[in-house]
């Protein structure tokens, strides 16, 4: 059975296959902690590589709900949106420790990671400037699915904007739509502690 990291390679490699900058980003993806990171602090995949097998999670859902919709036109580019929807998180979790009671009083020091991010530009933002530094060369459509994957979640201010995008852009709302399935129905439960 393949691991994460082999299972990730193979996807990006199939949809980025002829795109330019593809293998940039990936030689720049290689020498962060993405592989290894989690998905948040406390919330879905908080557990070493998290971060890569949510991405993978969304992906996968993302152009399983092109096919689903009759959009197989944008099934490669919502599988590629899904990979890289999260890179905002690379470099922002570090493990540390905490105390904490269990159910007796007693204190106990329990494993948790931190969040700090040092490059503070919103999340699809950040995730869209990072994967365009790095080389990965996007459309508009599949730009604005990044920017706009976390929806209502994020920019509440920025809620008309969001919707234009949602409409002009299908793939924006399947991103939003893969992330939150991922999120809250695939990866419930999963990743207690690092």
């Amino acid at each position: 059975m393949d691991n994460e990291y082999e299972k990730y390679i193979r996807w990006f490699k199939k949809v980025t296959e002829g795109r330019p900058g593809a293998e940039q980003f990936l030689q720049w993806l290689e020498t962060t902690d993405f592989f290894t990171a989690p998905a948040s602090t406390k919330y879905h995949l908080n557990t070493f590589g998290g971060l890569v097998l949510h991405s993978i999670n969304v992906a996968e859902e993302a152009a399983a709900m092109c096919h689903g919709y009759g959009l197989e036109e944008l099934a490669i580019s919502a599988g590629l949106c899904g990979l890289v929807h999260d890179v905002c998180k690379v470099g922002v979790y570090k493990c540390t420790t905490r105390q904490v009671k269990d159910e007796y009083g007693n204190v106990q020091i329990v494993p948790v990671y931190e969040y700090k991010d040092f490059l503070p530009l919103g999340h699809g933002e950040k995730s869209l400037f990072l994967a365009q530094r790095h080389g990965l060369q996007l459309s508009d459509e599949e730009a604005a699915a990044i920017r706009w994957h976390m929806g209502p979640y994020r920019d509440r201010d920025a809620v008309r904007e969001m919707s234009e995008a949602f409409q002009r852009f299908p793939l924006a709302a399947i991103l939003h739509n893969a992330d939150m399935a991922a999120t809250y129905i695939i990866e419930r439960g999963v990743g207690e502690k690092p």
